[in-house]
C-alpha cells in the first residue's frame, strides 16, 4: 500500500474517532436522544466499515477498528430498542483509544525531533564580533532589537517582523543571524530544505505547520532563520510536482499568520533572490544586501582571522594583502589564513631527517643542522605520537596561500546582485 493511500485511511480512521466521540458526548447527556445516537452509531460504523473493505487495505489498526465496530453494534441493539446505557461502559470500553494515542503519540514525537533539530545555541556571541557591515547590523539592531528595548517608540505602528538577507556566498550571513539572536536573547531555530522536506506525503506540509504553530506557542521572543530560502519556494515552473506546491502553499499560509506576532521574527536567506518566487518576495517587508567586504572590512577580517596566531605579526604587509584581496569575500579571507597556518604542517609530509629538541619534540632539520651526531631518519607518520613540532607559520606563509584559494564570487554574479537590489 502506498504513502498516499495509508494517509486516506488513517484520514478516515480519525474521522470514525471523531464520530465516536461525538456520540460519547450524547450519552452524557440528562435525557438521552436515542434517534441522534443511533445516527451516529450507524455513520461511525460505517466509517469503520469503508476502512476495514478497503482494497489492498494493510494498516497496522484493523484489530483495533474490529472490536470497535462490534462495540458499536452493541450499543446499536440497545439503542434502537431505547435501552438505557450505563456511561461508564461506553467509556471503559474504547477499543480505539491505546491505538489512536500510539499513533498521534509517533506523530507527535517525530514533529517534536524536527523541533528539536533547529533550536541552536547562537554560535556568535554578538554582533560585535562580527566584522565590518556596520550598515547593515546598525539597520538589524533598529529592526529586531529596538522595538523591544524601547517599545514606546514603535506605539501607533507596524514593525517589521520579516527580512531577507541576500548576497553572494560567505559574506556572513548566517553570522549575522546568530549575532542578533544573541544580542536579542532569543529562541533561535534555524531551519533548512534538509531538516523540513520528508519523503512521506504531506509530511513536510505537516512538519512546517507544526514548527510555526510551535514557535508562536513560545512565551519567549523567538528568532526564525530559513537559510537557502530559494530551495523551498523557487519560482513556479510549468513541470512543477504537486508536492513542491502544497509545500509552497503552507509556507506562503504561516507567513501569513505571524506577520502580526510581534514574539516572533522571521529571517532568510538566500545566494540566489533572482530564483524566489515572487509570491514570497512581497511576504518579505524589508530586504538587505550583503555585500562583499570593502577595503576596511578586509582589514578588519584579517586582523580577526589572525588574532592570537603568530600571522598576527603579519601587519606590516595588509595594505598589500587587503589590495590582492578585493573582490574576496569573508569566506575566501578566512580560508587563505588557514591555508596560510597551515602550510608549516604541509611542509613536514616531505620532510625525511628529524633533530630532537631540548623538550624532546622533533624537528624536520634545516640545511644548517647536518653536523648533529642525534639526528634519526624516518617518516613523518612513524614517529611517536605527539612527539612532532612544526615551525611557526610567517607572514611569506599568507602570499604563497594564494596559489591555493580560489575565489568564490564572479563579478558577473556581482552585477547580478547590484541589479536585483535596484529592481
Amino acid at each position: 500500500m502506498s504513502q498516499e493511500e495509508n494517509d486516506k485511511i488513517l484520514s478516515l480512521y480519525y474521522s470514525a474517532i471523531d464520530c465516536y466521540e461525538e456520540v460519547e458526548v450524547l450519552f452524557g447527556s440528562e435525557n438521552l436522544d436515542y434517534k441522534n445516537v443511533n445516527a451516529g452509531l450507524k455513520r461511525c460504523c460505517k466509517s469503520i466499515e469503508n476502512i476495514i473493505f478497503s482494497e489492498n487495505n494493510k494498516c497496522s489498526f484493523l484489530v483495533p477498528l474490529f472490536l470497535l465496530k462490534e462495540h458499536i453494534v452493541v450499543l446499536l441493539a440497545f439503542v434502537e430498542n431505547e435501552r438505557p446505557v450505563i456511561y461508564t461502559t461506553i467509556k471503559t470500553n474504547k477499543p480505539y483509544e491505546l491505538q489512536s494515542t500510539n499513533i498521534q503519540d509517533t506523530e507527535k514525537k517525530t514533529l517534536l525531533g524536527v523541533i528539536k533539530s533547529v533550536i541552536e545555541t547562537p554560535r556568535i556571541k554578538g554582533l560585535d564580533e562580527v566584522a565590518g557591515l556596520w550598515e547593515v547590523k546598525k539597520l538589524l539592531k533598529n529592526l529586531v532589537i529596538l522595538p523591544k528595548t524601547q517599545p514606546q517608540l514603535f506605539e501607533n505602528r507596524k514593525c517589521f517582523n520579516s527580512i531577507l538577507l541576500f548576497g553572494p556566498p560567505g559574506t556572513g550571513k548566517t553570522h549575522l543571524v546568530h549575532a542578533l539572536a544573541h544580542d536579542a536573547g532569543a529562541l533561535l531555530f534555524c531551519v533548512t530544505v534538509g531538516n523540513m522536506l520528508s519523503p512521506l506525503v504531506g509530511q513536510s506540509e505537516k512538519q512546517i505547520k507544526f514548527l510555526f504553530d510551535y514557535i508562536q506557542s513560545q512565551n519567549k521572543f523567538s528568532l526564525l532563520f530559513i537559510d537557502e530560502v530559494d530551495g523551498f519556494c523557487r519560482k513556479r515552473a510549468n513541470a512543477e510536482q504537486e508536492f513542491s506546491r502544497r509545500i509552497k502553499t503552507e509556507l506562503l499560509c504561516q507567513m501569513g499568520k505571524i506577520e502580526s506576532n510581534s514574539n516572533v521574527f522571521l529571517i532568510s536567506a538566500t545566494n540566489c533572490p533572482w530564483d524566489i518566487d515572487p509570491a514570497f518576495l512581497r511576504r518579505f517587508q524589508k530586504r538587505m544586501y550583503i555585500p562583499l567586504p570593502d577595503h576596511l572590512e578586509r582589514r578588519d577580517l584579517f586582523r580577526m582571522f589572525t588574532s592570537g596566531t603568530p600571522l598576527e605579526k603579519s601587519v606590516n604587509m595588509w595594505a598589500h594583502l587587503i589590495h590582492k584581496t578585493e573582490g574576496f569575500s569573508g569566506s575566501d579571507i578566512s580560508d587563505l589564513v588557514q591555508q596560510a597556518l597551515n602550510l608549516p604542517i604541509l611542509e613536514l609530509e616531505d620532510k625525511k631527517i628529524w633533530k630532537p629538541s631540548s623538550d624532546g619534540l622533533y624537528e624536520p632539520i634545516e640545511s644548517h643542522d647536518f653536523d648533529l651526531e642525534d639526528i634519526i631518519c624516518s617518516e613523518l607518520y612513524d614517529l611517536p605520537p605527539c612527539s612532532v613540532r612544526a615551525r611557526s607559520a610567517q607572514p611569506a606563509d599568507l602570499e604563497n596561500a594564494f596559489d591555493s584559494i580560489n575565489v568564490t564570487v564572479k563579478k558577473n554574479d556581482i552585477a547580478k546582485y547590484v541589479e536585483f537590489t535596484n529592481r
